[in-house]
């Protein structure tokens, strides 16, 4: 039985990176396929129970959501700053903005932690914070050399 679920979880993996890869090939990045490439990334690296799973997947997406909000914006803030003609008092703006940005990231981060923190066990919810960053680490050694391309975002 504990093979027949991790066989289905490597396959849901798998189907879910071939259809990130050719979203990518197109251009388009898929913010959805890859939320649910890192959900199943985690979900199998710590072997969540299905009850857990189930319980902790609406408070991960809702925080994937907010953060992509906070980037989005960020990744906006810098536009407006590309042109180089900005006074002081814009210069200050922006940089407030950024600040504010990364304070609100914080809070999330802080209420998210909270959350977890009713439903898993301290071990589990360390291995869960571990599997993130092995994630973010993975994505990290397989970026190609070089600026990143600008994705399209939907």
């Amino acid at each position: 039985m504990r093979n027949l679920r991790i066989y289905s979880q490597l396959l849901l993996l798998c189907l879910t990176l071939i259809t990130t890869q050719a979203q990518n090939r197109r251009g388009k990045f898929d913010i959805s396929a890859f939320h649910d490439k890192k959900w199943e990334f985690i979900i199998t690296e710590i072997s969540l129970s299905p009850a857990e799973a189930n319980a902790i997947k609406p408070l991960f997406l809702d925080y994937e959501k907010k953060n992509w909000e906070l980037h989005n914006n960020t990744r906006e803030l810098f536009r407006q700053s590309r042109s180089g003609n900005l006074t002081e008092n814009q210069y200050r703006d922006l940089n407030d903005k950024m600040i504010n940005n990364e304070i609100k990231r914080s809070q999330y981060l802080r209420e998210y932690h909270l959350k977890l923190r009713k439903l898993l066990k301290p071990n589990v919810l360390f291995r869960y914070y571990r599997a993130e960053k092995n994630f973010e680490r993975q994505l990290l050694n397989k970026r190609p050399a070089g600026p990143p391309p600008t994705p399209e975002i939907q």
